[in-house]
Order: structure tokens, then sequence, then C-alpha cells
């Protein structure tokens, strides 16, 4: 996967760099007096045995839309950070991932819905256990948009329209809007709003435009009622028990066993590393 950064270069960061050359700086070199053949590093006993549960690797934060964000962000706010950790790593290893074949990527998705569940079981109560789901399922929805550049290798998710918090419910995505159904409106758009050129009456035009126009409406309308995250088909492991962690892990790890995938070793693993996350109650500092 290749990650394409927008950040444009520092004119001000290079010439102050240019003036400091009489500082000090590190340089490589070798110690006449010193053999460099054979360097070293020596590992004590204790750290070669030491235990993959204790290896932290902290998964990233998700945004996806303005509402996505929102609903984790306060379903989350008083949980133990054992609990955010999980979510956040269902996201990052089961639903946007960099794993390419589509089995695979489908048996994820399954398995993550199903953690998902034993969370909102354990954790969450009522409504909030409900918003939770649906939340997640919208995720779920996005990655199954996945596409990959055939010449860059970069890998695109079609994001659905957003609507900011407190908007009303015919709320338009004018951006979503452009983007679709005339992307170089939105190139001359964002032009104009760089060069400080007027970019108001671009926007005005395509939105009356937008109200005019009653097929891109339709496609609107269905293009927000698919990221109501409805995944089709059979989940393998939604009948595992989360009545607690140990017997919802032996669960799942008899179904991969039957599941009839060539290789399943990645499945277990990523189980475990859900079950290690969940295990060990971490500090909130």
């Amino acid at each position: 996967m290749k990650v394409q950064s927008t950040t444009q270069f520092d004119l001000n960061a290079y010439i102050q760099s240019k003036q400091r050359t009489d500082k000090p700086s590190l340089v490589t070199g070798t110690i006449p007096e010193l053999s460099h053949n054979n360097d070293t590093v020596e590992i004590s006993p204790a750290s070669r045995q030491l235990a993959a549960s204790d290896i932290v690797n902290h998964s990233a934060t998700y945004f996806g839309t303005v509402q996505i964000n929102d609903s984790l962000s306060r379903l989350l706010t008083d949980q133990p950070s054992e609990v955010k950790e999980a979510v956040y790593g269902i996201i990052q290893s089961n639903f946007i991932t960099n794993v390419t074949g589509e089995e695979d990527r489908s048996a994820l998705l399954e398995l993550g819905l199903t953690q998902a569940k034993y969370i909102a079981d354990n954790y969450m109560k009522g409504d909030k256990a409900t918003e939770f789901m649906n939340t997640i399922r919208q995720i779920a929805a996005i990655s199954t948009t996945r596409t990959v550049d055939p010449e860059t290798e970069e890998i695109h998710y079609e994001t659905p329209p957003q609507r900011p918090v407190g908007a009303p419910d015919d709320y338009i995505d004018l951006t979503y809007m452009m983007k679709k159904f005339e992307p170089k409106t939105l190139d001359k758009l964002q032009d104009a709003i760089v060069n400080e050129k007027d970019w108001n009456s671009i926007l005005q035009s395509f939105a009356k435009n937008v109200s005019t126009n009653q097929d891109w409406l339709r496609e609107y309308k269905e293009d927000v009622a698919k990221s109501n995250g409805n995944i089709a088909g059979e989940n393998r492991f939604e009948k595992a028990s989360t009545s607690n962690l140990s017997q919802f892990v032996q669960d799942i790890k008899n179904m991969i066993a039957h599941a009839g995938l060539e290789n399943s070793n990645f499945l277990t693993d990523n189980i475990e590393a859900f079950m290690r996350t969940l295990a060990i109650p971490k500090s909130n500092e």
C-alpha cells in the first residue's frame, strides 16, 4: 500500500537549515582503535523469552465520516482503555486492512463483526449497544468498497455522504454530490478556494443544479441508504457464545477449524490478538 502525502514543501524550513551549517552535526565513520568487522548486540535470555502479550501495537484511531467519528468517540469515552484498543483494533485488522485475497477479507470482516458483537454484549447496554453495532456495520460497509489502483497500487475506499452532527435529516453533502456527478467542477472549486478566487458562485451554481436534478437526488438517497451498514450474506462466526471471553474465543477457534479455508492461521492470530487486548486491563494514562 502506498500512502501519498499532500504536505507542501516548507521553504522557510529549508532556508533556516541552510543557515545552520556552523552548528555541530552527526557524521558517520570508524574509530581506528576498534575493529568494526564483528559488531554485535547482546540480548539477555529474559528478553529472548518476551511473551507476545508483552508486545503492544496500538491501533490507529479511525475517523471515517463525521458521524462515525462522533459515534465512536461518544460510545467509547467512558470505556476502559482496553475496550477502546480492541474496537480500533477490529477496524484496523478486520475491516480497513492490506489483505488482498477476497476470501480472506470476507472471513476477517465476518470475524470483526462478531468481535464487535462481543464488545456490545459485554460492555454496552440498550441504545448504546445498538448504536455501536450500527456504526461498526457502517465501517464494515465502507470496507467492502475497497479498490486498488493498478498503476500506483494505492488503496481507495468510497466514503459515504456525510451529514454534520446536528444537521437536519434532509441535509445534502454537496462535496459528495460534486465529486460523484461533476468532478471537474469540484476541481474548479478547490482551485478557486486555494487561489482566493470567487468560489462561492461556483458552489451556488452547483447547488441550484442539484435542487432541480431529480436523478442526482435519487442516486444520492440510494447512496445514503447503502451507507447504513447493511452487510449482505451469512456470518460463519455469528453463533459464537458471547457469555465470557474464554468461551467466545474457544467457539471462534472451533469455527475457524471447520471453516474450510486453505489458510486459517491469520484468523487464529486475529482472535488471539483480540483476546490479549481485552484480557489484561490497561492503565488509562
